[in-house]
């Protein structure tokens, strides 16, 4: 694998489990099992249904991965499927669960993320919001990129990551404020 900055190309991975090689596609989950992690919950906020998406989301990649045109392309597909199967599954209502009750991953995820502060306020912006600012700051997508995900044109992706960066801030800053009174 080539290492490019931060992103992992992983083409030659998609190309090998394209072929048949179960560990090149157990290599790549195991690649982005964090990042999708993070997206699911950021959809999700609810631990069974974020791990019922990541289940669903690899079942879909296997059987579907021969229908993938541009390997280079993987991560923003993959990420796509998972959205969708986790608004499939909040559609249908599928569990509550306190979102205080977090697995000790995410608890690990928060430490090298961000802040506690910061992903608390994430927490308590819209779903909307958690999710295209999870998918731009954290997983490191572009605009065009996330247009694909959400099934969007890249100036309304646009409009929704500076609506969300806005509304982030304002639940920040209010936080803050509540903190130091």
């Amino acid at each position: 694998m080539r290492v490019i900055g931060n992103a992992v190309d992983s083409s030659k991975l998609v190309r090998r489990a394209v072929n048949g090689d179960q560990s090149a596609f157990i290599e790549l989950v195991d690649l982005y099992r964090r990042s999708m992690y993070a997206t699911a919950v950021a959809v999700t906020h609810n631990e069974n249904d974020t791990l019922d998406a990541i289940q669903d989301t690899i079942l879909i990649l296997w059987e579907k991965l021969s229908t993938l045109r541009r390997p280079d392309l993987f991560k923003t597909w993959m990420t796509r499927i998972l959205v969708n199967r986790c608004c499939s599954l909040m559609r249908k209502g599928c569990r509550e669960m306190p979102s205080e009750i977090l697995r000790e991953e995410e608890q690990e995820q928060r430490e090298w993320d961000t802040s506690l502060d910061v992903r608390e306020a994430l927490q308590r912006v819209s779903e909307d919001d958690r999710l295209i600012l999870q998918l731009f700051y954290f997983e490191d997508f572009s605009l065009r990129q996330i247009a694909q995900i959400l099934s969007i044109t890249p100036n309304a992706a646009k409009m929704r990551l500076s609506r969300s960066r806005k509304r982030f801030l304002e639940q920040y800053e209010t936080e803050a404020q509540y903190e130091r009174s």
